[in-house]
């Protein structure tokens, strides 16, 4: 019975501590929010999707299926690369590629065997190529056959809302640097070659021939990408200092009887073009590279490539040497 009671009284307890408490205030229920307005839709957005199925429809017809699509980030734009259809691939080895953007339809378009959209160092697909705020995209096609050859750059600008073929480009796109940190770009192009013998694919590569080349520069002068601006010499004199450089290390050879002199050839080449480039005659240039060439030899190179002819004797290159067009550095940029 005590432990009854007890029970009783806990309950009791319990239950007046809800009892409800008189005049208690009433729950409010805030009025919802007024619906946000929806945004118009976005006229560039709607006719770049239209663009794109479109351009694919017009591909597929063609006998081409979508491989990727490849979104330019921050625009409405995009590249779409496609193969074969099996019905058509085994007569075509080549694949396609598009640029697609907003506003009125208009796509840029080419085919090759291989079809790479090419990316800065980070990461990014635009270009700036003139240091103006331009923006392009670089897509290397390469050639295929029985064998692949060598990548050509193909550079499409995005203008406003769409793409349009460059109407001028630099030779290597993406051998962009900035060297004299102007903010314009400057890219590497082959000024001059030396070729020593026709050599077979698989010992010289896509070249077919051992050759020894010299780099030298390009960059937009606001009208075209030029290669005899004044304002190269500076960065001319350094490659001319490095070369001088690398001379030190050939002359101390002590196997020059005995192993191809491509690095040779290659350095001295590089003195004779870097001399010129900064003014010394032609007979000094090439007086340079002579004295540099003592006691090497290029018939070793027989045994080290699958050459497809004997190779060339230094006297002979010399004269080869001689005859590369070198640039006269006197013109300046073009006023913007």
């Amino acid at each position: 019975m005590r432990r009854l009671g007890l029970a009783l009284v806990l309950a009791s307890a319990g239950c007046a501590g809800v009892t409800p408490t008189a005049g208690t205030a009433p729950v409010t229920v805030a009025a919802a929010p007024p619906p946000t307005p929806s945004r118009p839709p976005d006229p560039l957005l709607i006719s770049f999707r239209q663009n794109l199925e479109h351009a694919k429809v017009e591909a597929e017809r063609a006998g081409w299926v979508v491989k990727e699509v490849v979104p330019i980030p921050e625009h409405h734009a995009a590249i779409v690369i496609y193969d074969p259809t099996p019905e058509k691939a085994p007569a075509s080895r080549v694949a396609r590629v598009d640029a697609i953007g907003a506003g009125p339809y208009q796509v840029v378009s080419s085919q090759s065997g291989m079809v790479d959209v090419m990316k800065k160092r980070d990461g990014s697909l635009l270009w700036d190529l003139r240091g103006d705020g331009s923006k392009s995209v670089v897509i290397h096609l390469t050639p295929c056959g029985a064998n692949c050859g060598v990548a050509k750059p193909l550079v499409i600008d995005l203008v406003e809302h769409g793409f349009k073929l460059a109407s001028t480009a630099p030779e290597c796109p993406t051998c962009l640097r900035d060297e004299d940190a102007d903010g314009v770009p400057e890219f590497e192009v082959r000024l001059g070659a030396l070729t020593i013998a026709p050599c077979s694919r698989v010992s010289c590569g896509p070249s077919s021939a051992l050759l020894v080349e010299v780099r030298g520069l390009e960059r937009w002068d606001g009208a075209r990408y030029a290669r005899d601006l004044a304002l190269l010499t500076p960065l001319y004199a350094e490659r001319l200092r490095r070369a001088q450089l690398d001379a030190d290390v050939v002359r101390k050879s002590s196997n020059k009887s005995r192993v191809c002199p491509l690095n040779a050839l290659s350095v001295a080449t590089r003195l004779y073009v870097y001399s010129r480039l900064g003014g010394e005659s032609r007979a000094d240039a090439l007086d340079r590279a002579d004295r540099l060439m003592r006691g090497w030899d290029t018939l070793p190179c027989s045994t080290e490539f699958d050459l497809l002819a004997p190779p060339k004797r230094w006297r002979e290159l010399q004269k080869e040497l001689e005859a590369l067009p070198v640039p006269t550095l006197t013109a300046l940029p073009t006023a913007r």
